[in-house]
């Protein structure tokens, strides 16, 4: 059985969420309540250290890829005025 937490909001906090949730669905077409896209943040909470090194070595992938079709269309360019 996985763990269960409650937590308690104020009217003022849950109406200042209820305002975040729903730009967040708009922006993402998405439709989650309250509970789902808490829920949805804390997950991202706990795989940020991973998320964050996953978009580090994607982001270098992307410059050593981009570096050589820069290399290949550089010598392409030159050939091209032999």
């Amino acid at each position: 059985m996985m763990p269960r937490f409650e937590i308690e909001l104020s009217d003022a906090a849950l109406l200042g969420l209820q305002a975040v949730v729903a730009r967040y669905n708009a922006d993402n077409g998405a439709a989650l309540s309250v509970e789902a896209w808490i829920l949805l943040h804390l997950k991202e909470l706990a795989v940020q250290d991973e998320m964050m090194l996953a978009a580090e070595t994607l982001r270098r992938q992307a410059e050593e890829t981009a570096a050589a079709a820069l290399r290949a269309e550089r010598q392409r360019l030159l050939d091209s005025v032999a």
